[in-house]
């Protein structure tokens, strides 16, 4: 197989789905690779881009979108802290009712009021961060599918999150393949052999679905009935979910970090290519 020919397999609607490997690029069912001229089973898929010129002119910058998910993870976890300092009063306050120790209306309204205002504070944050992070997740994917074949659409970066089911699973998946192919790419343009490392993306998915658990618990909750014990246990469990997100938030920006010196090694690898 000659490398133009290898471009058109690149481009082929047919071609399999993974890594391009000349041994097994064609999954037509008793399809020869050795074919003279033009394959007459090639349908051109415009998402794939050959030649390096052209994928480095297709890559798009995710350097800034990168540091802009780090300051609203980092954001998130400040009011994490802030969170945990505040229902650690309102337990005391709560235990102190429950004991019929004196306790006012004022002081009860006070409590209300700054919980309300955290909570608030927090669903802001949390969205503008989840929206970044999603931004630089997306892109990063489009830039990886410009460099190689990957298992998903662009579009599933993003919308993998918001899918029933789905979310549960996928959008792991996907960092982890960004994490492996990234640095395979790197190994085959260097001579050194970097290990593929997915520890850290492991434990950021147990801790987003941990957290995810005792927050639709906690939601659940909110329609219990209204006595002191369940003010009481869902203090506990919004302490709880708060300090999860302290870890969660540390090792998401560590990810970042990690994956985007990965993005700027393969766009210098690809400009000393030309």
């Amino acid at each position: 197989m000659t490398e133009e020919q290898l471009e058109d397999c690149e481009k082929c609607l047919n071609r399999k789905r993974g890594n391009i490997d000349n041994e097994d690029i064609c999954n037509i069912k008793g399809k020869s690779l050795d074919f003279e001229g033009r394959c007459r089973d090639f349908q051109h898929d415009n998402s794939v881009v050959s030649g390096i010129e052209n994928k480095i002119n297709a890559i798009k910058p995710n350097l800034k979108r990168a540091k802009l998910a780090e300051i609203f993870v980092w954001a998130v976890m400040a009011i994490d802290i802030l969170a945990i300092f505040s229902s650690y009063l309102q337990y005391n306050l709560l235990i102190d009712f429950q004991n019929n120790e004196f306790v006012t209306d004022e002081m009860l309204e006070s409590n209300d009021l700054r919980e309300i205002l955290v909570a608030y504070l927090y669903l802001v944050v949390f969205i503008v961060s989840a929206v970044t992070f999603i931004q630089w997740f997306r892109r990063a994917y489009y830039n990886l599918n410009i460099r190689t074949n990957c298992d998903n659409s662009e579009g599933w970066a993003a919308g993998s999150w918001f899918v029933p089911i789905i979310s549960l699973y996928r959008p792991y998946q996907i960092m982890k393949e960004m994490e492996t192919k990234s640095t395979h790419l790197i190994n085959s343009k260097t001579s050194e052999q970097n290990a593929v490392k997915t520890s850290t993306i492991g434990i950021w998915w147990t801790l987003w679905i941990v957290s995810n658990y005792i927050g639709s618990f906690l939601f659940k909750s909110a329609f219990k009935e209204e006595t002191v014990e369940n003010f009481i246990n869902a203090t506990i469990g919004d302490i709880v979910l708060s300090l999860i997100g302290i870890p969660l938030a540390i090792v998401t920006v560590s990810m970042i970090k990690s994956y985007s010196k990965k993005e700027e090694e393969l766009t210098k690898l690809e400009k000393i290519e030309i």
